[in-house]
């Protein structure tokens, strides 16, 4: 996933991050099956609690792909770099 992909999900489909991550680190010796979206996204609500993995996820990629969020005083975002 490059930078601009991850910007784009990061505000129009969370889940969409989450998927990824999951393709990413999907090990096929130790992980069966391998799950479609539709698939994993069922799944994942129904085990996960999503908004403590989307946060760990989302903190990831951030320093992974050097984002940075500027907000105002409020913490009303500005702006994404």
């Amino acid at each position: 996933m490059t930078k601009q992909q991850y910007l784009i999900y990061k505000q129009t489909d969370q889940m969409a991050i989450l998927y990824e991550y999951y393709k990413e680190r999907f090990d096929k010796n130790k992980h069966k099956p391998f799950l479609q979206r539709k698939e994993f996204d069922t799944f994942a609500q129904m085990v996960m609690d999503l908004d403590k993995v989307y946060t760990n996820t989302v903190h990831h990629y951030d320093s992974l792909l050097n984002v940075i969020e500027l907000k105002d005083k409020h913490g009303k975002l500005i702006t994404i770099l």
